[in-house]
């Protein structure tokens, strides 16, 4: 059997064939086709016939290309391997190509599309032209989410298990679905990737600065087999399909090691899973959380207190965790024992001793909180207070010297208050515990390269100016924020410090939230409404931005607090 490249055999088959035996070729379709064009002075399209003709395929047409079917294929797949699908003929995908000869590439293609393949003959240079017609940065949003370079497309990727277990997946079609779907998702520093049932296939999107957008489409049985891989690998049942479960696994890629959470949902077209990318090793200090000084200043003074609890409130993705950790880093020092419980621990906090609660074993948050408090622990931290027996615990761990931190789900800081009450910790023992609230949102920030000038005003914008707030930029979009005007998120914090005041008002009536919300105005608080106005009027971020994190009612709760200042200024006015 020969030993000779194809390439090189094909081109023989012209007349211009006398330095071809001294060529070497290697792995590279482009490469490969650039030698031979050097070495035979061939055109592209005289090697295109040459190779056509060598392996009876047909010289592919490049402009009866259905854009939306090209795009089934991921940028990195068509751009590493020179090739890029055409359109569907006879129930076959079609699919230009530079290199014919690759079996594996070609069985790989079956399985992604459903479909049987036609190759068709494409020089490397051609299909790289059409390459940049698909996935054109100066077009639509759509086009561009989901690009990678293709250096991060070649790099090593490691899974390991929940016990550091190097987790061999093989080579498989599957397999390497899978781990282009994380090397996609950690690229774009997305928080979470979806894998969902749609239609006739499921789609894959990514959640960046808390937006999702779409990466590519799945073909249904092409989403099954990748469902069951990912259960089977990380730790849940694959023979189920008609229960929630829960896994865990771990990524390295290129030295960042970033911990899944998968979650597995029964829907009526199909198993949904969500994966949350949880990088570790970022653990970030109070200062570069990008808080106001006069806030940097108030976590600074009460991450410093002996005991006392505080409580975090805000929706699921928030920034709650990061903030914790950033508290804790600030004390995580020798001299100081710091143990959390969680579900399931989030970041590693290095010194700390961290729990993940498994209630299917027993092992509760009450449970572990009531065995942590017998381990000398000068700090607490319990990632969610949800149940009577937790919170009371909590509450008490903080009256007898520990300071403990915790979140709790409600919809903002004053209500977390008569929540904590709701579930069983008496009004007197949470006016002596609690030592403050603080409520968090994450907004886009405004990418630095586009944002632009506002003019005209919106009529949004025209009612924010009305209040008193004027609006600076607007969301633009160019290369760098992928189109959408925003780059990175930025935390908006609400802080309420337990006075006196507050702390009576909690003892007497604990649900009398208006009295409480003019106390901490009177305090110094600026509520989450204001603390996003700010954020505006400094030109980070925008109304619009706003309206989607808070809600419309964004108005409204900033004239409330308006009116109150005027109250609390001139008592006779409001």
């Amino acid at each position: 059997m020969s030993s000779e490249h194809w390439l090189v055999s094909a081109a023989k088959t012209t007349s211009n064939t006398h330095k071809l035996d001294a060529v070497s070729l290697g792995t590279d379709a482009k490469k490969n086709w650039n030698t031979i064009y050097l070495a035979t002075e061939l055109k592209p399209q005289q090697l295109v016939a040459a190779v056509a003709d060598y392996f009876n395929l047909q010289i592919a047409d490049l402009s009866k290309i259905d854009d939306e079917f090209a795009r089934r294929m991921s940028e990195s797949d068509a751009r590493t391997n020179y090739q890029v699908p055409l359109n569907v003929e006879d129930n076959h995908a079609v699919i230009a190509m530079a290199d014919p000869a690759d079996t594996n590439n070609l069985d790989q293609l079956a399985f992604t599309f459903g479909m049987p393949i036609i190759a068709q003959i494409a020089s490397p240079g051609e299909i790289q032209a059409k390459l940049e017609e698909i996935y054109d940065v100066q077009s639509s949003t759509a086009k561009t989410w989901g690009t990678m370079p293709q250096s991060l497309a070649g790099a090593e990727l490691v899974l390991t298990r929940k016990n550091g277990e190097r987790l061999d997946v093989g080579a498989s079609g599957t397999s390497k679905l899978f781990k282009e779907i994380l090397r996609m998702a950690i690229h774009l520093n997305a928080s979470d990737a979806h894998i969902q049932p749609y239609g006739e296939g499921a789609v894959v999107r990514n959640r960046v600065d808390g937006v999702l957008h779409k990466a590519i489409d799945l073909p249904s049985k092409v989403h099954s087999h990748l469902t069951r891989h990912v259960k089977a690998i990380s730790g849940m049942d694959p023979t189920k399909s008609f229960i929630p479960q829960d896994g865990e696994l771990s990524v390295e890629l290129e030295h960042q090691r970033v911990d899944l959470r998968l979650s597995v949902l029964p829907v009526e077209s199909g198993e949904r899973l969500v994966m949350r990318l949880l990088p570790q090793g970022q653990v970030r200090s109070i200062e570069t959380l990008k808080l106001q000084d006069d806030q940097v200043a108030s976590l600074h003074n009460m991450v410093h207190s002996s005991a006392g609890l505080i409580l975090v409130t805000g929706p699921t993705g928030s920034g709650k965790s990061s903030l914790m950790y950033a508290m804790l880093a600030e004390i995580n020092t020798p001299d100081i024992n710091i143990m959390t419980v969680e579900q399931p621990v989030e970041y590693r906090l290095r010194g700390a001793s961290q729990i993940s609660v498994e209630p299917a074993k027993g092992l509760t948050f009450a449970f572990a909180l009531r065995s942590i408090l017998r381990q000398d622990p000068d700090v607490v931290m319990v990632g969610e207070i949800r149940d009577e027996e937790t919170a009371t615990i909590a509450a008490q761990a903080a009256l007898t010297g520990h300071l403990v931190l915790s979140t709790v789900h409600t919809l903002d800081g004053l209500s977390s208050m008569s929540r904590m009450v709701d579930l069983g910790v008496t009004a007197n023992t949470m006016s002596n515990a609690l030592r403050a609230i603080i409520a968090q949102r994450l907004v886009r920030k405004l990418c630095a390269k586009c944002k632009a000038p506002i003019d005209p005003l919106s009529a949004d914008e025209e009612t924010l100016s009305s209040l008193g707030i004027k609006p600076i930029w607007a969301a633009n979009g160019c290369t760098d924020c992928n189109m959408t005007g925003y780059s990175g998120r930025l935390p908006v914090v609400e802080i309420i410090e337990i006075s006196e005041e507050i702390q009576s008002v909690l003892r007497e009536n604990s649900g009398d939230l208006a009295e409480l919300e003019l106390l901490a105005l009177r305090n110094g608080t600026r509520f989450l409404a204001e603390a996003m106005a700010d954020r505006i009027e400094e030109g980070v971020t925008t109304v619009k931005e706003v309206i989607r994190v808070y809600g419309r009612s964004f108005f409204a709760k900033l004239e409330h607090y308006s009116n109150l200042r005027k109250a609390i200024k001139d008592p006779g006015s409001y």
